[in-house]
C-alpha cells in the first residue's frame, strides 16, 4: 500500500499546512501502513500517532506505545523513525543471537524512556520534523480529545487545527495498490455470495444463509464486517438482524448487503436474488432501480459533479415507474473505511476524478413489500468509468 503522495502534498499546501499528524486507525494505516490491533480493539482508549510533512508525507515518524514496537515491522520503508511512550517489557539476554527483526524492536525500545507520556512522544517527532513553529493539522477524532489543546499549550508557537476532513480527502483518490487491495477484497466478497445462493432451498434460514457468506470469507482470509441477509419483505427493514425463525419460501426473495475487510480495505456489495420464478412487482422494481443505477455508472468519468450524477440516477429510478422514489444519496466512496469520500449527495459539489472508487447503489425499500436492491463497485478512469465487481448484476434466479 502507498500514500498518494502528490494529491497529499498538493492539498497540504492549498490549506496552508506544514505538517499532519494521524490519530486513528484508518488514518495511520494510510499515513505508516502500520495496522494497530489496540486501536482496532479499543479505539477510544489506544493511542497510535504518525506525524509527516507535507513535503514527505509518506515518510514520517510514527509514534506509539513501547508494546506496539513490533507492529511498526510491516509499516512503509519510506518512515524515517519509531518513537515510543508508555510502559512494557521485553527482557533482553547478553548472549542470545537476534534476527533483523528483534534487533530493530530492540534499538527502538532502547532508545526511549519507559513510561513517559504519549504528548512528550509527539513533541519529539514534532521537533525532529522541524514543525514547532508550523501550522499543524491534527487527527481530532483520535482516542485523546483533548489533544489539539495538549500540543497547542506545549508549542505556543505552532498552530494546530483539525484534520479529518483533509484525511479524508486525500485518501478519495486511491492509488493502484489501493485498488488492487479493494478488488482482492471484492473477489472474496462474491465468493461468499456465491457460497451463501448454494444454501437456497425451502426452509433455509436467514441465519443459516448469513453463516455460509461468514465461513466462505473465512476461510479466504477475510473477515466479514456486515452481512445484512432478509428475507421477502424484511428488505424495507434491512439492518434488523438475520433471523434463524425466518425460512425461505417457495417463490420467495432474499436481500444482500454485505462488506468485509482484507488487508485494510473493504468491500461493500448488494444483490437481490429470488428463490423460483420472480413476481412481475420485483422484476420491475428491481428494473427501475437498475436503470437508476446504470444510469448514475454510464455518468461517472473525469470532471463530472458529484451531484450531477445522484439528480440524474434518481430520476431515471422515477422515469422508470417509481416516480416516489427518494434517496439521501446514490453512492459513496469506499477504502479503508466504508464510507469514504466521495458521497454521491444531491448537494454534493465534488469533482470526479480518474482514481476514485464508488459503491454506486439505488435502493429501493417499500413497507409490507420490500423492494429491490443492487450495489456495485466502479472505478472511475481516464475514460469514463469501470465496474470491478465481476457477480452478475441481472436479477439473480435460483
Amino acid at each position: 500500500m502507498s500514500v498518494n503522495v502528490a494529491r497529499a502534498t498538493a492539498l497540504m499546501r492549498a490549506e496552508g499546512v506544514d505538517g499532519i499528524i494521524s490519530a486513528t486507525l484508518e488514518n495511520n494505516f494510510y499515513l505508516s501502513g502500520v495496522w494497530d490491533d489496540g486501536q482496532e480493539l479499543f479505539p477510544l482508549d489506544s493511542e497510535f500517532y504518525t506525524v509527516a510533512t507535507a513535503d514527505a508525507p509518506d515518510s514520517g515518524i510514527v509514534v506509539c506505545s513501547i508494546g506496539a514496537v513490533d507492529l511498526t515491522l510491516g509499516g512503509y520503508p519510506t518512515l524515517e523513525d519509531v518513537v515510543t511512550f508508555g510502559t512494557f517489557f521485553r527482557d533482553i539476554v547478553d548472549g542470545v543471537p537476534l534476527d533483523p527483526d528483534e534487533l530493530r524492536v530492540r534499538t527502538i525500545t532502547e532508545a526511549h524512556e519507559v513510561g513517559r507520556p504519549s504528548v512528550d512522544a509527539l513533541a519529539e517527532a514534532i521537533n525532529r520534523l522541524g514543525l514547532a513553529e508550523g501550522v499543524v493539522a491534527v487527527d481530532e477524532r483520535g482516542p485523546r480529545r483533548d489533544l489539539l489543546a495538549a500540543l497547542a499549550e506545549r508549542f505556543p508557537k505552532a498552530r494546530f487545527r483539525p484534520a479529518s476532513g483533509l484525511f479524508r480527502n486525500i485518501r478519495a483518490v486511491k492509488m493502484p495498490d489501493e485498488i488492487e487491495r479493494i478488488t482482492e477484497a471484492l473477489s472474496i466478497t462474491e465468493n461468499g455470495l456465491r457460497a451463501a445462493f448454494a444454501t437456497f432451498s425451502e426452509g433455509v434460514s436467514e441465519k443459516d444463509v448469513q453463516n455460509a457468506f461468514e465461513r466462505a470469507v473465512a476461510a479466504e482470509g477475510g473477515r466479514t464486517g456486515f452481512c445484512l441477509v432478509r428475507f421477502g419483505k424484511g428488505l424495507a427493514l434491512g439492518q434488523v438482524p438475520a433471523s434463524p425463525d425466518i425460512k425461505l419460501g417457495a417463490n420467495d426473495f432474499a436481500f444482500f448487503d454485505v462488506g468485509i475487510k482484507y488487508r485494510g480495505y473493504r468491500s461493500d456489495i448488494g444483490r437481490l436474488v429470488s428463490f423460483g420464478e420472480p413476481s412481475d412487482e420485483l422484476r420491475f422494481l428491481f428494473d427501475a432501480s437498475k436503470t437508476g443505477q446504470q444510469t448514475a455508472i454510464d455518468m461517472m468519468r473525469p470532471g463530472v459533479v458529484a451531484k450531477d450524477v445522484f439528480a440524474a440516477a434518481v430520476q431515471a429510478v422515477r422515469d422508470a415507474g417509481i416516480p416516489s422514489y427518494r434517496r439521501q444519496h446514490v453512492g459513496h466512496g469506499i477504502g479503508i473505511e466504508y464510507y469514504d469520500l466521495p458521497v454521491l449527495t444531491p448537494n454534493a459539489e465534488t469533482v470526479l476524478e480518474p482514481g476514485m472508487v464508488f459503491e454506486v447503489e439505488t435502493p429501493y425499500y417499500r413497507l409490507g413489500v420490500g423492494g429491490s436492491f443492487i450495489e456495485d463497485t466502479v472505478v472511475v478512469t481516464d475514460e469514463g468509468s469501470s465496474i470491478i465487481t465481476t457477480l452478475s448484476r441481472d436479477l439473480t434466479v435460483l
